[in-house]
């Protein structure tokens, strides 16, 4: 046994663990990866926890309340945290081919059963080499070897096939963290075939109309997929299993809530309260705190969720946003530069620290980023020009070059959500507020002389989150001129938010007195 099976593992323990051979893979739980034959993956932490709380226990069953109390330390998550977990134990071993997999115990527990796992007790690996040191109680345990053949030989005659959809399932879940469109479509595919290998799967169910509902909410083209192949998914797993989360959480998501903000926020709390830790319900609804104004309760919660996974470009990127909002800033410069290191040419980053540096008077660094054509993202033509001539022009301060570049943004308003959404930005930006005001009125009311487009288009380039008519960015700190104009508390009338803060008992921050 590596460790006491009925102690508290807390994240310095993981980090002090050797490195330990467990079938044929090893684990590292100071790095918190594992590796085998399919190759290496690094969980979160709290999946690591529940791996080496298994391990440790060496095959026996260990029950969920002792779970509950090493590795969240008795402190009341819900289950369906440890379902996550485990979830997350059982495709990192599908993903590295182990020799071994996750047994449920039927109102009991979990253990580790299948080929190798003799050396869980047997093998610490020295560092570096992937060699097992053999320790005393393995070399007794070899003494029994002969005595339990038998019983090894009836097991293995009878221990229960793998499911097919169980690899695929890992696969997708590494295509969706990176945050790209390329990413998205293969991790939908992968779920589209995982569904038909195993139809009787309610993860898989789940886990395909979740991230379709988060393509949707995100998406960079079109809408990839209609709302019908949400439900239709969302319900498969829910027949199978009412309990799955992931199924439920996507039908909250893939709901558009420009104009109904109370009814969906509800639903989402209702959905909170018995799935504390779903990632993904918890990302989608601290955005929608701040499409309703909400921005430092938006930020708070989403800084929860980027510490729980560097990996996932998609929470680390918002973590950029989070940090500035919050008035962070050299936080934010921080999570800026982890990002471009470790996603270079990812756009939502590249957008984020463009935003952060105009919103904290450095534009002229915000210039500098745009002229840097190795560094940016693909754009095209038109979106890339209109940025580095508002930039200009906000940093020349001529009303004359002002006036023309505003022009110039309201021209390509008509061709993408995008260019509205970069629009208001850089109408902000220039503090060019008649024309800002003029773009809010034809965007959410379909009002006055400015077209705006309404509808995502083939060919327009990916800037997450902003899909059906989203507020945000009219509340971010490059607002805050439009936000102390007369004219921004009736355009909130109109649109129906002052409704929603007075039904929901709450203010917006911009409206929040100052503390003294």
């Amino acid at each position: 046994m590596h460790g006491p099976v009925d102690s508290l593992l807390t994240s310095g323990q993981l980090a002090a663990r050797p490195c330990f051979q467990l079938g044929t893979i090893s684990i590292d739980p100071g790095t918190r990866t594992v590796s085998g034959p399919g190759g290496s993956v690094q969980l979160e932490p709290r999946v690591m926890q529940v791996l080496v709380s298994l391990a440790d226990a060496e095959g026996a069953v260990v029950t969920r309340d002792l779970l509950f109390a090493r590795c969240w330390g008795n402190v009341y998550v819900g289950d369906d945290s440890l379902n996550r977990a485990v979830a997350g134990v059982r495709r990192a071993l599908a993903s590295v081919e182990a020799s071994f997999s996750v047994d449920t115990v039927p109102r009991t527990g979990y253990r580790l059963t299948g080929d190798g796992l003799g050396q869980a007790a047997a093998g610490e690996v020295e560092p570096g080499t992937g060699r097992a040191s053999w320790s005393r109680r393995a070399l007794l345990a070899g003494g029994l070897s002969l005595g339990a053949a038998a019983g090894v030989a009836w097991w293995a005659g009878n221990r229960p096939t793998p499911d097919p959809a169980d690899a695929l399932l890992a696969r997708a879940q590494q295509s969706l963290r990176t945050g790209t469109a390329e990413g998205q479509r293969k991790a939908i595919a992968l779920l589209d075939e995982a569904v038909k290998r195993s139809p009787g799967n309610a993860n898989a169910w789940g886990q395909l109309a979740l991230a379709v509902a988060r393509v949707d909410e995100h998406v960079f083209a079109r809408p990839v997929t209609s709302a019908a192949k949400v439900d239709d998914a969302a319900q498969r797993a829910l027949s199978l299993d009412p309990g799955n989360a992931d199924a439920a959480a996507a039908r909250i998501i893939a709901l558009p809530y420009y104009g109904s903000w109370l009814p969906v926020e509800r639903q989402f709390e209702q959905f909170l309260a018995r799935h504390t830790d779903h990632p993904y319900a918890r990302d989608s609804y601290s955005f929608m705190l701040g499409a309703v104004g909400r921005m430092k309760e938006s930020a708070r919660m989403r800084l929860s969720l980027a510490s729980d996974d560097l990996y996932d470009a998609q929470l680390q990127y918002r973590s950029i946003y989070c940090h500035w909002f919050l008035g962070q800033i050299t936080e934010a410069d921080q999570a800026a530069q982890r990002a471009f290191d470790m996603w270079p040419r990812f756009a939502p980053v590249w957008f984020a620290r463009l935003w952060l540096l105009n919103g904290t008077g450095r534009t002229d660094r915000a210039l500098e980023q745009i002229e840097n054509e190795r560094g940016h993202p693909d754009l095209p033509p038109p979106m890339l020009a209109a940025l580095r001539s508002a930039h200009r022009a906000a940093l020349s301060g001529d009303p004359a070059v002002v006036a023309a570049t505003t022009k110039q943004v309201l021209g390509g308003v008509r061709a993408s959500v995008s260019a509205v959404v970069n629009a208001f930005m850089l109408l902000q930006m220039m503090k060019s507020l008649d024309a800002a005001f003029g773009l809010a009125e034809a965007y959410y009311l379909e009002r006055g002389p400015v077209i705006a487009a309404l509808n995502w288009r083939p060919g327009q380039p990916f800037v997450p989150d902003q899909r059906r008519r989203k507020t945000n960015m009219l509340f971010t700190p490059l607002g805050v001129p439009m936000q102390q104009d007369s004219r921004f508390l009736p355009l909130m009338r109109d649109i129906g938010l002052q409704d929603y803060w007075d039904q929901r008992g709450v203010s917006p921050d911009f409206l929040a007195q100052p503390v003294r």
